[in-house]
C-alpha cells in the first residue's frame, strides 16, 4: 500500500488555469487521439497525486486553429487553511509521487509548474481566500503528434522557500500543425449517436444498483451537436454522511481504492464496482456531515480500460479519524469524464 504524506509546514504550490479549448485543422482525422494519447492520459488519471475529477486525453479540440490539447486531467480542492499551507500540502504530495517542481511564483496566488513520470507536466494554482484557499491542479502529457513538447529542468527551491519567483505557465495546446506535415488518415469518428445495448444494459445495472440504494439514476449519454466529443454518463448525489465508514454503507457492494484527507482538505475518495455490463467509477468528497458522489461510466464506443475494475482495495486508510498532514493512499479509480473519438 502506497501512503504519501505532506506535512503541513512544507512549502510550495503552482499555476496555470484549464483551458480546454483548442484544436482540429485540416487533414480530416489527422489531429484525432490514437492508444499511445489514451494510455498517457490513464498513467495520469492514476496518479494519487492528481487524482482527476476531469479526465480525457490530448486530441482535437474545438476550434479550427490546427492545434492539439494537451490537458488529460483537472481538479480543484478547497481547504480551509491559508494559501501556503494548501500549497505546502500539496506539492509534498506531489513530490512523494514523483513529480518535481521546475517554476514557481508567489505573487497573490501561489503557482508552480512541475514535471512528473512519463514526460507528463502538471500545475498548482493555490488561490486564498481569506483564511482559506483553493487549489486547482491541470496536468498534460504530450500527443502523439507534438513536435515542440518539452520537459522543463527541474529547481531545488521555489518562491515559497526562498526560490525565485519566475513561473513559466505550462503549454495546454501545441503549435499549429501545418496540413502538409498531418498524416493522410480516416477520421476516427463516433459511429453511433446513442447507446448500443450492452451500453444500455450497463446504464440499466448501474441505475438499478443507485436506485436501490435511494440515489439519483445516471442520464444516457449524449453526442454534443456540432462538436466530435461525448461526456460520460454521469450522475452527482449529496448524501448525510460523517466520514468514510458512513459513505461506505451507502456504497455497499463497491470497492474503496483511493483516499486522501489532512492538511485542511476535506476527505475525498474513488470506489469502484464491477457490473456484468462494465464497471461504473464514483468520485467522493465530505465535508463536515455531508459527502458529494459523483458517479461515471465509460464513454459508449470509446475503448474500455478493464484496469479500473481491477485495482486493490484498500483494506484500510487513515481518513476515518482525525489526520493532520495531507495523507494519500491508493490508486484513484478514473474514468474518462469526455473524450473525441480514439484512432486505431
Amino acid at each position: 500500500m502506497t501512503v504519501l504524506r505532506a506535512p503541513l509546514a512544507a512549502l510550495l504550490g503552482a499555476s496555470l488555469a484549464a483551458s480546454l479549448a483548442a484544436c482540429s485543422d485540416a487533414t480530416p482525422g489527422a489531429l484525432d487521439s490514437d492508444a499511445t494519447d489514451l494510455a498517457a492520459a490513464s498513467g495520469v488519471w492514476r496518479d494519487p497525486w492528481v487524482a482527476p475529477t476531469t479526465a480525457m486525453a490530448p486530441g482535437p479540440g474545438l476550434g479550427t486553429n490546427g492545434r492539439v490539447t494537451r490537458v488529460v486531467g483537472a481538479r480543484t480542492t478547497s481547504y480551509d487553511v491559508p494559501a501556503e499551507a494548501a500549497a505546502s500540502a500539496e506539492l509534498a504530495v506531489a513530490t512523494a509521487s514523483g513529480w518535481a517542481p521546475t517554476s514557481s511564483s508567489c505573487s497573490g496566488s501561489v503557482s508552480v509548474a512541475l514535471a512528473g513520470p512519463d514526460g507528463a507536466l502538471a500545475s498548482l494554482v493555490v488561490t486564498p481566500s481569506g483564511g482559506s484557499a483553493a487549489a486547482s491542479v491541470v496536468a498534460l502529457t504530450r500527443h502523439h503528434l507534438d513536435d515542440d513538447w518539452s520537459v522543463p529542468d527541474t529547481i531545488d527551491r521555489t518562491c515559497l522557500d526562498g526560490g525565485p519567483s519566475d513561473l513559466a505557465e505550462l503549454p495546454e495546446s501545441s503549435e499549429p500543425v501545418r496540413a502538409a506535415e498531418l498524416p493522410d488518415v480516416d477520421s476516427a469518428g463516433w459511429q453511433t449517436d446513442g447507446l448500443d445495448d450492452d451500453d444500455a444494459a450497463l446504464l440499466n445495472e448501474v441505475n438499478a444498483d443507485l436506485a436501490a440504494k435511494g440515489l439519483p439514476e445516471l442520464p444516457p449519454m449524449q453526442l454534443h451537436t456540432g462538436e466530435n466529443w461525448r461526456r460520460a454518463p454521469a450522475a452527482q448525489a449529496s448524501v448525510a454522511a460523517d466520514g468514510l465508514d458512513a459513505v461506505g454503507r451507502t456504497l455497499e457492494g463497491w470497492t474503496l481504492t483511493w483516499t486522501a484527507c489532512g492538511g485542511g482538505a476535506p476527505t475525498r475518495a474513488t470506489y469502484v464496482r464491477s457490473f456484468d455490463h462494465g464497471p461504473a467509477v464514483a468520485y467522493v468528497t465530505v465535508a463536515d456531515t455531508r459527502a458529494s458522489l459523483r458517479f461515471t461510466l465509460p464513454i459508449p464506443e470509446a475503448p474500455v480500460d478493464d484496469s479500473v475494475a481491477g485495482l486493490a482495495q484498500l483494506a484500510d486508510t487513515p481518513c476515518r479519524g482525525e489526520v493532520e498532514e495531507l495523507t494519500v493512499v491508493g490508486t484513484p479509480a478514473v474514468l474518462p469524464t469526455e473524450l473525441t473519438p480514439v484512432a486505431d
